[in-house]
């Protein structure tokens, strides 16, 4: 279980770590396939182990070391679960908006923007390969649970090139954020079915999506900070869309 902290070990066996009471109980109410709960005995009296059994999911009790060890923090989560990954997608939403996240490396920015995604009603997540794994711990923790409502869509091939290719044989607007100089994104006309593509904060977005932009949007700044960071950016793009959606 320990592996699954690696990328490499989650890819192969197919399974990752959901860490915490909030994660597992959202991977419950998603019905999404859990191979085992772990829990340490006293937890398991506080009503773990009548849920497990309710899920029809296999309970294991462990030490308390033993989930610090699993879980790879400093204090132990109550509670893991080991849960499978998602299948392969075919196909993309028919509607609303497809958050891209490009190069963000940071696995708590990613969760986050998960999170806010899902907050937000985006019609799904895209992730490329150059962005940090949204089944790894720290990420699945970050999203609060948002993972297991809105999973991060899966192809075969997440090259930025790849994924770019197949938003424009959908014929989606790609509207790719940028620091300074773009459209402000509170006066943009976000299409009803589009593509926004989020990038690393220093380096942006990959070159195959500035070439295939159809706009580049802005958030405005009134003070004297540089920028935002990119889960902050993220959550008010995301709800500027959102609030011109609902008008």
């Amino acid at each position: 279980m320990r592996a699954l902290n690696q990328p490499r070990e989650r890819r192969q066996r197919g399974l990752f770590i959901a860490p915490g009471g909030n994660a597992v109980t959202a991977a419950l109410a998603a019905r999404w396939p859990l191979e085992r709960i772990v829990v340490s005995p006293d937890d398991a009296q506080s009503g773990w182990a009548q849920i497990a059994e309710n899920a029809g999911v296999p309970l294991v009790l462990a030490d308390e070391e033993i989930l610090e060890y699993i879980g790879d923090v400093p204090s132990a989560p109550d509670v893991l679960a080991i849960a499978r990954m998602p299948k392969e997608q075919g196909e993309l939403p028919r509607d609303g908006l497809i958050l891209v996240l490009d190069g963000i490396g940071d696995p708590g920015n990613v969760g986050t923007l998960i999170r806010s995604a899902d907050a937000s009603g985006a019609a799904a997540v895209l992730c490329s390969q150059n962005s940090a794994d949204a089944f790894g711990l720290k990420a699945v923790r970050a999203s609060a649970g948002s993972v297991f409502h809105l999973p991060p869509l899966t192809f075969e091939n997440h090259a930025p090139e790849a994924l770019a290719a197949h938003l424009q044989r959908e014929n989606l607007p790609i509207i790719v954020a940028v620091a300074h100089n773009g459209q402000s994104c509170f006066e943009y006309r976000w299409p009803a079915r589009c593509a926004l593509v989020l990038g690393h904060e220093t380096r942006g977005v990959a070159s195959v999506w500035e070439e295939n932009a159809s706009v580049r949007v802005t958030i405005p700044l009134f003070g004297r900070a540089e920028s935002l960071n990119v889960a902050a950016a993220g959550a008010v793009l995301l709800y500027a869309a959102r609030n011109q959606a609902s008008q």
